[in-house]
């Protein structure tokens, strides 16, 4: 993962974070963790972001995301 990676991987998650909507323990536990200490995503941690992503109306932010474990 590169440097500018990580900062758009951060910069959602604190979005995400900051608007707070629909955003229960779990996800703000994990959103957190990306905010902290960023690091490359399963898939199916990839998915749950896009999820939150999209529930937040922050699909452009998602978009160009590209960190996942091959």
């Amino acid at each position: 993962m590169t440097d500018v990676d990580a900062a758009k991987l951060r910069a959602l998650a604190l979005a995400l974070l900051t608007q707070g909507e629909g955003i229960n323990r779990r996800s703000g536990q994990f959103l957190g963790q990306l905010v902290g200490e960023t690091y490359p995503l399963s898939p199916k941690q990839y998915a749950w972001l896009e999820k939150l992503a999209e529930r937040a109306g922050l699909s452009d932010q998602f978009a160009g995301l590209e960190n996942v474990e091959q």
